[in-house]
């Protein structure tokens, strides 16, 4: 499919600042790929608790707590003839042991729509949308808040396919993106943006699968801020936004090579161009970009992959309003089936975003290197019981002196699901 060709990995500080919604969107993934034709549907509920430290995100300051996590998750899976019909979501309530300002409900919803056709016609229709605790220390110019900010992401596609099992595809797609959070001081971060793309891809091989590509974005950041003014009715200084308007032009070549074995490997190389509205203060964007993943099993019970990717900000999925950046993300993941009930995983990974002044942009130069680590446990005592367990860390050095930090979290869920 077309949608966005391999990006690089999210720069989720939310990955240490709750554990308990990562394991909660585990749960309902693994609950999601135990469902079949004769139980169609399931629903359940979890429980979990996490330690989490520096919770703010600060670099001089111990703000620790505990965090319980309560939930309810279902979804369905069925098939409707030649269409096939897939929906998961949860919802949780966080609560704080001290800093109770900061409870929350999140959510997570999940839906998909395969179709085809008699003939050779087939697509996808899919929705998502999540509800979470937004990160308190964001940067990208913004100083760190200390007060409960939600952000949520709502993303709707549809990709219309022509052959399937052809020696040639051709593929097209549209998506809708936006973004936004509920403190005002992250208006500069609300985004929506809308994607067109076509494609053509051809199997010369068993084993090989070329893509040409052709995608058009054009987006808007609502609030983005161009300076101070005094605001003669209250007095008070307060930052002044306009729109920015953002388009997005990229030609990418894809490849995807099973080579032998359990081994795949993905690449993208694109040509790149985006252009500001706001040129006089955001840099616009002429290169080349791309990612590289590779998937490998060489084993029954060992898995692993390694991902790098180069890219914007309008497309890394990191922050989609930091348009004047560009992001080296590499990550690399394991996952060990121990025994049949219980499995063991292990990611790393590093975001290294720099910014560079020029002559036409007011901007300075800027670097952010934001490291990640995490390892798992999964323990499936029946179809329906689980326990999950884990342990992340995360860090950021930066050229602002606030934005540097180190926070960690651990913590154990358990799940119960009903066919």
């Amino acid at each position: 499919m077309i949608a966005m060709p391999i990006k690089p990995a999210r720069h989720c500080h939310r990955w240490t600042r709750l554990a308990l919604l990562i394991a909660a969107l585990s749960a309902v993934q693994s609950a999601h790929a135990q469902t079949d034709d004769t139980t169609p549907f399931y629903v359940g509920a979890s429980l979990g608790v996490a330690h989490v430290s520096n919770v703010y995100r600060q670099s001089n300051a111990a703000n620790d707590d505990t965090v319980t996590s309560a939930g309810v998750l279902g979804g369905i899976d069925t098939k409707l003839g030649r269409q096939h019909l897939t929906v998961d979501g949860s919802l949780q309530s966080n609560r704080y042991s001290t800093i109770s300002e900061l409870n929350n409900r999140s959510y997570t919803l999940r839906s998909a729509l395969n179709w085809q056709t008699v003939g050779n016609l087939s697509g996808v229709l899919s929705a998502k949308s999540d509800r979470s605790l937004a990160d308190f220390n964001i940067g990208s110019g913004v100083d760190p808040i200390l007060k409960k900010n939600i952000e949520r992401e709502d993303e709707y596609q549809a990709l219309v396919r022509l052959g399937v099992l052809t020696r040639y595809t051709l593929e097209s797609s549209w998506t809708h993106r936006r973004r936004d959070f509920t403190a005002s001081e992250y208006d500069r971060f609300d985004f929506e943006q809308n994607t067109g793309s076509l494609g053509i891809y051809a199997t010369p091989g068993g084993n090989v699968r070329l893509g040409l590509v052709g995608r058009r974005t054009k987006g808007k950041n609502p609030h983005y801020p161009i300076g101070l003014a005094l605001d003669p009715q209250t007095a008070q200084v307060v930052v002044v936004s306009v729109p920015n308007d953002y388009t997005r032009d990229d030609f990418d070549f894809t490849t995807k090579w099973s080579t032998g074995g359990r081994s795949t490997l993905n690449t993208r190389i694109s040509r790149s161009k985006s252009k500001n509205s706001l040129d006089d203060r955001l840099r616009d964007f002429s290169g080349t970009t791309g990612a590289i993943g590779w998937n490998w099993q060489p084993t029954a019970k060992l898995q692993l992959n390694l991902q790098y990717a180069r890219d914007t900000g309008q497309e890394s999925v990191v922050q989609t309003a930091d348009l004047n950046r560009v992001y080296t993300t590499y990550q690399l993941g394991g996952t060990y089936a121990v025994t049949g009930k219980v499995s063991l995983s292990a990611k790393a990974s590093r975001n290294r975003a720099t910014r560079t002044s020029t002559a036409g942009a007011a901007v300075a130069d800027a670097l952010d290197d934001f490291k990640t680590y995490n390892l798992s446990m999964r323990w499936a005592f029946t179809r329906g019981l689980s326990l999950g367990c884990q342990y992340d860390r995360a860090s950021r050095n930066s050229s602002i002196a606030q934005y540097v930090y180190t926070a960690s979290s651990y913590g154990c869920t358990g799940q119960a699901i009903f066919f």
